[in-house]
């Protein structure tokens, strides 16, 4: 660094590797390094990372997505915010369960999802209707996550009301390898909504959210349910989210470790309301294990290694981990 003067003082700007600045009258030479410290905390990074992945993950299932628009605020921009705090960061890795994320921003109920898948791998989803009986029609979609845990968009399909008593079922053919299935239901609120439904030619979900989002279905015609999601793997023939007297407890792991419990398959399990259930987390080598924390939190509520539970209601948690060197940053379901 040098202290040169000018006639004019005015000496500013970059000269091959030297910056120059002015101060008290002074022009001051500093040599040019570009390589600057990240001046970004953890959780800007981690922040940055879960954003990342709910905008990957808004691109992939936008063709589905029946969130109105609020003003300016476009359905996709609706759907991070609503899906934000379910995607956990660390270390910049961001992961989720598929099976919590909201295609609709409805609040009402919507009952347990079974999928089926045959020999010849054809799948069958039914929703049973008890939950709640004025759901008009159910949307079903299914996705193919890849081996890089992309989401591949495969069916969807609108299934009415006047389906096998106590269900609303549907059959899709040649379903192989592991699928992210959603289902979301809509209730007509008035005969005019049904007669409006009507007069479009809706087959399918990716019909109604593109109906939704261009306003020509509104909050006074339809109302939608919570979206219901599961996750059917690679050589599985059924799925069946838990009963009314039963809740689903996901366990999954951020970093560079395990997590494993009595009884658990994929990663989840149905337990009686009031049961408890253990996990375990076990650091893989050269890492350590940070604690428990529900995902979409920031905090730990737990270091305790095995951690017992009572469950209540669905759990999601996730043992944290650091990550030596990194990892990607699409996420797991």
């Amino acid at each position: 660094m040098g202290k040169l003067t000018s006639l004019n003082g005015k000496v500013v700007g970059k000269i091959g590797s030297i910056v120059y600045s002015t101060n008290a009258g002074q022009i001051i030479g500093r040599e040019y390094n570009p390589n600057v410290a990240n001046p970004n905390t953890q959780a800007q990074v981690d922040q940055r990372a879960r954003l990342k992945l709910a905008s990957q993950l808004a691109a992939a299932l936008a063709p589905v997505i029946a969130i109105p628009k609020d003003g300016m605020k476009s359905p996709r921009n609706l759907f991070i915010s609503l899906n934000m705090e379910q995607i956990i960061a660390n270390d910049g890795v961001a992961q989720v369960s598929y099976e919590n994320l909201q295609l609709t921003n409805g609040n009402a109920g919507l009952p347990t999802i079974t999928a089926t898948r045959d020999a010849q791998n054809a799948l069958t989803l039914a929703l049973q209707s008890s939950a709640d009986a004025s759901v008009s029609r159910v949307v079903y979609i299914v996705y193919k996550k890849s081996s890089e845990n992309t989401l591949q968009f495969i069916h969807s399909s609108v299934v009415s009301v006047a389906g096998e008593a106590g269900t609303f079922p549907t059959t899709i053919a040649n379903m192989a390898g592991e699928l992210v299935i959603f289902a979301y239901g809509m209730k007509d609120l008035s005969a005019a909504a049904s007669a409006k439904y009507g007069n479009y030619s809706v087959t399918d979900g990716q019909d109604i959210a593109r109906l939704v989002m261009t306003r020509n279905l509104s909050a006074g015609d339809y109302q939608f349910t919570r979206t219901r999601g599961t996750t059917l793997f690679s050589g599985e023939s059924e799925v069946i989210t838990p009963g009314d007297d039963q809740f689903m407890v996901y366990i999954t792991a951020s970093g560079s470790g395990s997590v494993a419990g009595t009884g658990f398959t994929n990663g989840r399990k149905a337990v009686n309301a009031g049961d408890s259930v253990t996990i375990t987390a076990t650091a893989n080598t050269g890492s350590t294990f940070l604690g428990w924390r529900y995902s979409g939190e920031s905090q730990n509520f737990s270091t305790e290694n095995p951690l017992t539970l009572p469950v209540n209601n669905n759990l999601d948690i996730v043992g944290v981990f650091n990550t030596p060197q990194g990892g990607g940053d699409m996420g797991q379901n």
